[in-house]
């Protein structure tokens, strides 16, 4: 179950360079078996008595956390001992400071990531600044699969589909040490059923 996970870094890291921070936050989540998920990073928060927002950067995650159902509705007031979310979090935050806060049940998981995202932090004039940065089990490095090829090529002339957009049954030779090859040659816009032979294609450069 994907849990809502924030993680707040300790008062003297606070001003750290923003992937210094990441790296932190991200093995603070994992010391506490947050075993993977998506980070998104909030530079600010509410400062309810002034009524004005205030540098205080965290990470909002969606993550799999393990061990939290453990401690879903438990009414024990449980520090050490049980073995559970609240148990390792705790004894990790004696040692590295940092808040790990696992917020209550999400009614769907597309509306809290749109309203985390909503009001992520951007770093303005930073080059390929990312709102979300995947982690642990679900890190970029996870998602590989065996390089698949698939044929698509025209009935026509035999080319691939991607670069050719022939839709007829003529044969087109393309080989020009070919005896049939014609370098210059109309063909007719619909075939014998009143099918188009060629299709508009857009996109790309020119499209």
């Amino acid at each position: 179950m994907v849990e809502h996970v924030t993680v707040s870094p300790k008062v003297a890291d606070r001003d750290l360079p923003e992937s210094v921070l990441r790296v932190k936050c991200r093995k603070a989540l994992l010391d506490r078996a947050v075993e993977g998920g998506c980070m998104i990073f909030h530079g600010f928060r509410e400062n309810k008595e002034r009524k004005c927002l205030e540098w205080s950067p965290h990470y909002h995650t969606l993550g799999f956390v393990a061990g939290r159902e453990k401690c879903r509705g438990c009414k024990r007031v449980c520090f050490k001992g049980c073995g559970g979310f609240v148990d390792r979090n705790y004894r990790c935050g004696e040692e590295d400071g940092y808040l790990v806060k696992v917020h209550g049940k999400r009614k769907t998981l597309v509306g809290t990531a749109w309203y985390l995202l909503n009001h992520a932090t951007i770093r303005v004039g930073l080059r390929r600044f990312h709102a979300v940065t995947w982690f642990g089990s679900t890190s970029y490095c996870k998602f590989k699969s065996e390089k698949v090829k698939t044929e698509n090529l025209c009935a026509a002339c035999g080319g691939e589909m991607a670069r050719c957009f022939h839709m007829g049954k003529r044969h087109i030779v393309k080989d020009i040490g070919s005896a049939d090859y014609v370098p210059l040659f109309v063909d007719d816009e619909f075939d014998a059923s009143g099918r188009p032979n060629y299709v508009d294609a857009s996109g790309g450069r020119y499209g």
